[in-house]
């Protein structure tokens, strides 16, 4: 693979925010470093970079793709009102592990058979139900 300034400067941006970035939203961040960039470089690189395995893709959040520096296996939640992608705090991992297990459990697949791609949770995040309940006193 050959050395690029701008894939290398696109991974340093998704890795060093936990926002779950939107391909422009990355575009945005590198034009202010490397003003010459273009939207359809960002979105060979962010490809290239997703079939290398440095990053991932996230689909069907608001119908947008997005992208997460963290290629550990977890888990995300998504805030039903504000938009929010966040990642799901390890001691949740427990939880969800023991969630996958259960499922492979209960339908009687080989572990190698399976593969559970349920990443993704909704509800409503700690700050909007905190708003929320300030805006009613």
């Amino acid at each position: 693979m050959r050395y690029s300034k701008q894939r290398n400067l696109i991974l340093e941006i998704v890795k060093s925010t936990t926002v779950h970035p939107t391909a422009e939203w990355v575009y945005a961040q590198a034009r202010e470093k490397m003003p010459t960039i273009g939207i359809a470089t960002v979105y060979r690189n962010l490809k290239l970079l997703v079939e290398l395995g440095e990053i991932r893709k996230i689909d069907g959040v608001d119908g947008l793709e997005r992208y997460d520096g963290n290629i550990c296996r977890h888990y995300h939640f998504r805030c039903r009102q504000c938009g929010r992608l966040i990642d799901l705090p390890a001691k949740s991992q427990k939880a969800l592990e023991l969630m996958d297990q259960t499922i492979k459990d209960t339908f009687e697949f080989q572990k190698n058979e399976v593969v559970i791609n349920m990443t993704l949770l909704e509800g409503i995040c700690e700050d909007c139900i905190s708003s929320d309940n300030e805006m009613s006193m």
